[in-house]
Parts: C-alpha cells; sequence; structure tokens
C-alpha cells in the first residue's frame, strides 16, 4: 500500500526535549523517522508516558522540535512561500566553509593525538612506576583528543546535511555559487506563483460567496415557511427562525441578476489565473532541474572523507526536501499552514468552552482563518454538524447540554472544518465508552473516505489500533522500537516490548495456566535518566550484555518492517 501511495509527512530523527533544571534534561522524544503516507491511518502505541502524544504535539509544532526535521508534503512551497527556502540558499557558501573547517580542525587535532601516541610508544608502564603515571595520563588526553576530533567531524557532517535539505548532494559542488544562483531563481517564480495563488483564491472565494447568497435570496422564503407551519417550536428551532429572518432581510436588497453576472466575469479571471500559476511553476523546475543535471556529482570537493564517496552523496540526495519543512516555518507562516493540520483532543469536555455554544465553537474556526461571511460561516457549520451526524439544534446547545459521545463529535467538526489533509487523534476514543467508540471510528472511518483524511491515531489500546490503523508504530522512552502494518505487528511482533504489550492484553484462555514470566514487570524509567544502551534492556527478559552498553539501530528487517533491537544484528550479519 505504501509504495503506491505518496508521502504526506515525513520525520527525520525528530528530537523534542525539555529542560529540567541546568544540568538536566527530560528526552520526551529522540530520534524518531517515519514517513506517514496520503489517506493512510498511521497509529502510535506505547505504555503511558513514553511520548506518544509530545510526538504529536512536535509534529503539528505545538511544542518547537529540539532537533531533526518534520517535512509536510500536503502543500506545495509555491502555495506557502515559505522564508527559510531563500534563507537556506544564501547559506550554501557558509554551509561547505564550516564543514570544511571543521574537517581540517579534526585532522589537526588526530594529528595531535599521533603525537601524544608516540610518545606512549617510549613508556614502559608495566615495569616503571614514573612511566605508568605519564602513560595514565597520555592515555586520558588522548581519548580527549579523539572525542574532540569525532565531534568536530559530526559537526562538519551536520552543516552537510543542513545544506542538502536544500540542494541535495550539489552541496558539495565547487561551483556552488552557479548553483545558489539557478535555485534563487527557482524560488523569485515561486514568489510569482505565491502572488497569482493569493488573487485565484481570492477571486474563487468571492465566487463561492456570491453562489451562497443567491441560494439564500432563492430558499429563505421556503426555509422560514417550514419552521413556521410547525405546531410549536423549541428554543433552538426560535433562535433558527431568528437567524433566517435575519438572512432575508440582508438578502432583501440583494441584486440576484448582478451577482450572477459577477459570477461569470469571475470565473474566466480564475481560469486565467489558473494558467500563470501552471506557467510559472514550470519554469521554476525548469531552473532546478537545470541545477542537478549540470553539477550533479560534477567537480566535488574534498570536504571530509566521504564527499567523494557515491553512496555518501546518494545519501545527502535523499536529504533534499521537496516539501515544507515546519520547524523552519516563521509563527506567522505556521498560522496559513495550520488549517491543514488539525488535533482532536482526549477529553472532548476540556477542549470545547462550556460558555460557547456548539454553533458558535465550530464557527470560531472559520471566523479566525477564513474571511467568510457571517451567512456563509453559519452554512458551512450546519453542514459540519450534518457531517459529523449531529442536528441542525445543536448549533445552538451548549456543551454541558451533551453527551459524551457528541462532545467528541463537535471536537471532529472543529477538526475538519478547514478541510485539512492531517489529523492528529491524540487519545480521541480513550475516555468513552465501548459502544460510543466505535460510533466515533465508524464516523472517523467515513470522514477519511469522504476526504481523503489522513491521521495519526495515538492510543494505548491495542485492540482499537488493530482494527483501525493501516500500520502501527510501538514507542519506549520516546525511541522507536518498532514499525509494521497492523497485520504483521498482531500476528509476529519482533521487538520484545512490543510481544510483552501483546501478551498484556486481557484474553480468554480455556485450560491454559497463566505464565507469569510473559507479563511485563518493572516500571517505565525515567526520561531524565534513561539507562545507557537499549533503554528497554532493564525490564525485557532476552536482554543480552550488547543490550547494556550499546543503543540498538533503528533498522528495516524486513520490506516494510522496522525494529530497533539487537536480537537482529545477528540476523543482519549472517544475512551479509
Amino acid at each position: 500500500m505504501t509504495e503506491q501511495k505518496k508521502p504526506l509527512l515525513q520525520l527525520r530523527k525528530l528530537k523534542k526535549h525539555f529542560p529540567v533544571d541546568r544540568n538536566r534534561i527530560l528526552r520526551a522524544v529522540e530520534d524518531v523517522s517515519f514517513t506517514v503516507y496520503e489517506g493512510e491511518k498511521f497509529g502510535v502505541v506505547g505504555e503511558s508516558g513514553c511520548g506518544k502524544s509530545t510526538l504529536g504535539r512536535t509534529i503539528l509544532q505545538l511544542y518547537e522540535a529540539s532537533g531533526g526535521s518534520c517535512v509536510y508534503y500536503g502543500k506545495s512551497i509555491q502555495e506557502l512561500n515559505p522564508r527559510y527556502i531563500q534563507d537556506e540558499i544564501d547559506k550554501l557558501k557558509d554551509y561547505q566553509k564550516k564543514a570544511g573547517d571543521y574537517y581540517q580542525k579534526s585532522l589537526a587535532v588526530d594529528a595531535e593525538a599521533e603525537k601524544l601516541r608516540a610518545q606512549t610508544a617510549d613508556l614502559d608502564p608495566d615495569g616503571n612506576k614514573s612511566d605508568e603515571v605519564k602513560y595514565i595520563r597520555l592515555r586520558k588526553e588522548i581519548a580527549k583528543k579523539e572525542f574532540e576530533s569525532k565531534e568536530l567531524r559530526k559537526d562538519a557532517s551536520r552543516q552537510l546535511r543542513e545544506g542538502s535539505r536544500t540542494v541535495g548532494s550539489l552541496i558539495l559542488c565547487r561551483d556552488i555559487d552557479k548553483i545558489a544562483e539557478l535555485f534563487t531563481k527557482a524560488e523569485n517564480e515561486v514568489r510569482t506563483v505565491h502572488q497569482t495563488v493569493l488573487k485565484h483564491n481570492k477571486i474563487v472565494n468571492q465566487i463561492e460567496q456570491n453562489e451562497v447568497l443567491l441560494d439564500q435570496k432563492a430558499n429563505v422564503d421556503k426555509w422560514i415557511a417550514d419552521l413556521e407551519a410547525k405546531p410549536s417550536l423549541n428554543d433552538q428551532e426560535e433562535f433558527e427562525l431568528a437567524d433566517l429572518k435575519a438572512i432575508k432581510k440582508n438578502t432583501a436588497s440583494l441584486d440576484a441578476a448582478k451577482l450572477q453576472a459577477e459570477i461569470e466575469t469571475l470565473k474566466p479571471q480564475a481560469e486565467q489565473l489558473k494558467a500563470e500559476i501552471e506557467e510559472h511553476g514550470r519554469i521554476e523546475m525548469n531552473y532546478r532541474n537545470e541545477a542537478f543535471e549540470k553539477y550533479r556529482g560534477k567537480d566535488i570537493l574534498p570536504l571530509t572523507e566521504l564527499t567523494m564517496d557515491p553512496a555518501y552523496q546518494a545519501k545527502l540526495d535523499r536529504n533534499y526536501e521537496t516539501g515544507i519543512n515546519l520547524g523552519k516555518l516563521t509563527k506567522q507562516e505556521m498560522r496559513s499552514i495550520r488549517p491543514d493540520l488539525q488535533m482532536v483532543f482526549q477529553d472532548p469536555a476540556a477542549s470545547l468552552d462550556p460558555r460557547q455554544s456548539v454553533g458558535k465553537a465550530v464557527e470560531e474556526v472559520l471566523q479566525i482563518h477564513t474571511n467568510m461571511s457571517r451567512d456563509l460561516r453559519r452554512e458551512k457549520t450546519l453542514s459540519l454538524l450534518h457531517q459529523v451526524d449531529l442536528k441542525a439544534e445543536h448549533y445552538y446547545s451548549y456543551p454541558n447540554s451533551l453527551s459524551g459521545g457528541m462532545k467528541q463529535r463537535v471536537g471532529i467538526a472543529r477538526a475538519i472544518a478547514l478541510d485539512p489533509s492531517f489529523i492528529v487523534l491524540d487519545e480521541a476514543v480513550s475516555a468513552l465508552d465501548v459502544s460510543v467508540q466505535a460510533q466515533i471510528l465508524q464516523l472517523l472511518n467515513r470522514l477519511q473516505e469522504e476526504k481523503n483524511l489522513t491521521y495519526l491515531f495515538i492510543t494505548h489500546d491495542l485492540g482499537v489500533v488493530k482494527h483501525f490503523c493501516d500500520r502501527v508504530m510501538v514507542m519506549y522512552l520516546g525511541r522507536v522500537c518498532e514499525l509494521a502494518s497492523c497485520a504483521d505487528l498482531f500476528k509476529r511482533p519482533l521487538h520484545p516490548y512490543t510481544q510483552s504489550l501483546l501478551d498484556a492484553v486481557p484474553r480468554m484462555r480455556l485450560n491454559q495456566e497463566e505464565n507469569d514470566e510473559d507479563i511485563l514487570q518493572g516500571e517505565v524509567p525515567s526520561p531524565i535518566n534513561p539507562p545507557s544502551g537499549c533503554p528497554f534492556h532493564t525490564r525485557c527478559r532476552k536482554c543480552m550484555d550488547i543490550c547494556k552498553e550499546t543503543m540498538p539501530k533503528y533498522r528495516e528487517v524486513e520490506p516494510g518492517r522496522f525494529v530497533a533491537c539487537h536480537l537482529y544484528d545477528e540476523k543482519e550479519n549472517q544475512n551479509a
């Protein structure tokens, strides 16, 4: 499935650290990498405190990431025109220079370490007490130099990695100024497209607003008559009737023929602007393609020992970002992209203002993020309530008159109000009764099919994940343990932690004695002071010596299956 779908969101070594005091840091999310595909239901599970909710909030930039990247592909750079891309183009020369400088410094430190090693060769630490003291001192100095050299090489690699986000492996080329010039020309086209998109959207919004006014003018008398024909009206219907009479008053003086003529005039303008957008987009891609075709793999600078390696160049090309790096957006830019990225919270009651009616709570989203008229906002809100299986009279209801399931439906209506492409569902059904959970999950499934939504489903309920999600990621102490399709993970879990979670699920067992060894023992270690090596080794029944010392690599052990466990080191070596 994932090979046929295009990426919507890509995380690379995302980190979120919270400072506790001057010397301590809480590592809530550490080096998390995965890709969410368009139209996917991606589950995230783990014990309480494993970093699931923090991950969701960091993706949405409610928390500022401490490192790594979160790239969004649901909106083009032409639509947003982020400022950081031109800033990064201007820094390309500096990235090159700093990478070279760091590497040369590391070589100088290596030379100093080599001189110290030569001094140890002349000592006899086993037979001479004085030599033993000197030898120990020199070995400490050598260790410091080795660490310093290693860190300098990492700094050099970071500079090239940052530059590669903008131009891929072209960051290694000698003609970086000419490359920057071509990418600057491409960015000029992006700015032109962006301004044209704004004009196009303004015209489209005007067309939609005129169509709504025409619909109201043509049908408001019928809507009023239908309500007045009822023997009696409840409070909500009284409010609705008052609103309809206000709409009739506002639309009475409108010239329907003039509105229709304006629509017919605006439609060709919208089509012309759409053609201009496509033309400038083509020119922009031509500049980018010219840069890659002309300079990729040619006249490479020896900035580090890896730059001449084709595999390293290919790695830098994979770092090239064609989407929008959410962590580099300004607050204003993030606000403009916020409609695409929404969230449904765990507690439906706490997420609603008790002094605000349901209609106003949903309508507020449209008031903040759109230029819709009051009448258009109301019509859109009533449509949203209908989509989440609430009645029109609930527009005037207050949260205290709704059940928990109804409140969560309001939360979902707010989340889909701006037609997002990505929604974080943070324990969205955990506070609801089982029967209500099923109704909400069915609603989410229907909305996904109708609107092509993508979900990040955060939960601790493995049963819900099994029947709702396409793929699932297991987290422990801020790190990823395993990622696989739901079918594969529940059929054959690979990581011992995943196995323990599945063993802990209550089941009916006939003629079988429960094995206490299968139950996960102990508490999750503190993320402020995590254990060395694998973070799960303190509770793992398959723990080995290497687990206590070395962090396992997060690797793809089977197509589409990723795991971070030393149990699969031997299998990888055998396959090699």
